[in-house]
């Protein structure tokens, strides 16, 4: 975890690692790890990771069943990748893996994570598309938004996977990747915080 301003004097349980932001302005390098789908991630202080592993694993699962059906070829996209979640698992058996991501952190941690994969430092609705045969999207609480969902729809993959974690957020992007010629085909609900409103959901378009 992150204290701020500092650590000092800080108090958590055993096995908690605590850093404080004042070290990280001085150049502290602070991480962790985590193992999901057989892979192990470096996941460093200033990174996004799911609050649960199981969590990301269940995650993984849903994204991958629904490309497991496509031919490993051409170009697979991870958009917003983070620490490489799925481009490190789901996406790894393509050969040509494309992350994009905004966090200086994060993408320090997927050219560790997916050291394959080609990762690319910017914001998803600025990035300029290229041809691709899946994109896999995990945005923000905000969602795609048009700009994005103009840029995936640029890529003209014939598959697109949609990670949404807010159910409304999720509604306005299905219309949008919708107006753009992607329909909605199956979509999953994953719980990954019990005993909340909150659900994330992992969604199936296909290109008409």
């Amino acid at each position: 975890m992150i204290a701020s301003p500092r650590a000092k004097g800080i108090c958590v349980a055993d096995g908690v690692a605590v850093v404080g932001r004042d070290a990280l302005r001085r150049g502290a390098v602070s991480f962790f790890h985590e193992e999901v789908a057989g892979v192990r991630f470096r996941v460093s202080a200033r990174s996004f990771f799911q609050a649960r592993v199981d969590g990301a694993a269940a995650l993984v699962a849903a994204v991958s069943e629904n490309i497991d059906d496509l031919p490993s070829d051409g170009v697979a996209i991870d958009l917003y990748a983070g620490v490489g979640l799925f481009a490190a698992t789901a996406l790894a058996r393509w050969p040509d893996v494309l992350a994009v991501e905004q966090s200086a952190s994060s993408v320090g941690d997927c050219r560790h994570n997916a050291p394959r994969a080609r990762v690319v430092r910017g914001d998803v609705d600025g990035w300029h598309p290229e041809p691709a045969s899946v994109v896999v999207a995990d945005p923000a609480r905000q969602g795609l938004g048009p700009a994005a969902a103009d840029r995936v729809a640029a890529t003209g993959a014939p598959r697109v996977v949609l990670v949404s974690c807010d159910a409304a957020a999720f509604g306005r992007d299905v219309a949008l990747l919708e107006a753009r010629g992607y329909g909605l085909q199956a979509l999953r609900l994953v719980d990954l915080f019990p005993q909340t409103s909150h659900v994330e959901v992992v969604s199936r378009f296909d290109r008409r």
